[in-house]
C-alpha cells in the first residue's frame, strides 16, 4: 500500500512524542514521514536543531498553522467546527482571506530565518484552510496545500482527493468515529496514496494498535513531492 504519512503539530512541547512515533514508524519499515511544524511557539535552538537531525534522516519538514489554537472571536460557522471536529485548533477559521494568506506566509518565512528551506507544503491545523478562494492561494508561497479532502496545488488550483486515516482518539465517541472513517478508507478500492495523519499522543490512545497495524501495511512512503497528477 502506497501512502503519505504525517506527524502533526511537531512543537517544543510535543518533541517527545514526536521521537517516539518516529521510532515506531521506522520500526515499521516506514522511512519517509512529513513533520508538520507549528512555528510560531517558543523554540529553543536545540529543538530546532532536532528538527534539523530529522530533515538529514529523511523528514520532510511542513508548515502548520502559526500557534495551532484560534487567537480570534470565533463565527459561527467556527464553533460548531470547534464543538464537531477541531475544538480550539483551527486558526483560519475566523480569519479573513488576506490574514490567512499572511498568516500563511508568515509560517513559512519562520522556516527561512532558521536556516530551512522554505516549505512546499502547508497543512492548514484541523484541514480548516477558511475563506481563501484558489485564486488567492496562488500568492501563498506554497506548491501544495493540504485540506480535509486532499491536496490542492495552488499555481494550478487543481485539487488531488486522496483517502485518508487518523488515530486521534482520545474519546469514546471520536474513537468509534475513526474506526467508521478508517475502515471506509481503508476498504476503498483505490490506486490513490493513502493518507496516513499521526498526532503526537495516538500511540497511547485507544488506536495505538491500529496505528501500528496501519503501518505496517504500508509497504511505500511517498513525499508529498511525489503525489502523482
Amino acid at each position: 500500500m502506497k501512502a503519505l504519512i504525517s506527524i502533526h503539530d511537531v512543537m517544543p512541547g510535543t518533541m517527545t512524542e514526536v521521537a517516539e512515533l518516529l521510532k515506531i514508524c521506522r520500526s515499521s519499515g516506514v522511512q519517509q514521514v512529513t513533520l508538520l511544524v507549528v512555528p510560531g511557539l517558543d523554540w529553543q535552538s536545540e529543538q530546532i536543531d532536532q528538527l534539523r537531525q530529522w530533515q538529514k534522516s529523511g523528514c520532510e519538514l511542513a508548515a502548520h498553522g502559526w500557534v495551532h489554537r484560534c487567537v480570534t472571536n470565533k463565527s459561527l460557522w467556527h464553533r460548531v467546527h470547534s464543538l464537531i471536529l477541531s475544538r480550539d485548533v483551527a486558526e483560519h477559521l475566523s480569519l479573513e482571506p488576506d490574514d490567512v494568506i499572511e498568516l500563511m506566509h508568515k509560517s513559512g518565512n519562520w522556516f527561512v530565518e532558521n536556516g530551512f528551506d522554505q516549505p512546499s507544503l502547508y497543512v492548514p491545523p484541523a484541514w480548516a484552510l477558511g475563506k481563501v478562494s484558489k485564486r488567492a492561494m496562488r500568492s501563498c508561497g506554497y506548491s501544495q496545500v493540504e485540506t480535509l479532502s486532499g491536496v490542492v496545488f495552488p499555481k494550478s488550483g487543481q485539487t488531488k482527493r486522496l483517502p485518508l486515516v487518523g488515530f486521534e482518539a482520545d474519546t469514546f465517541t471520536r474513537e468509534h468515529a475513526l474506526r467508521v472513517f478508517n475502515g471506509v478508507a481503508l476498504k476503498m478500492p483505490t490506486t490513490k496514496p493513502l493518507r496516513v495523519s499521526i498526532h503526537p499522543y495516538d500511540h497511547k490512545l485507544r488506536l495505538g494498535k491500529n496505528l501500528r497495524t496501519v503501518l505496517q501495511r504500508c509497504t511505500e512512503a511517498l513525499s508529498y513531492s511525489e503525489i502523482p497528477r
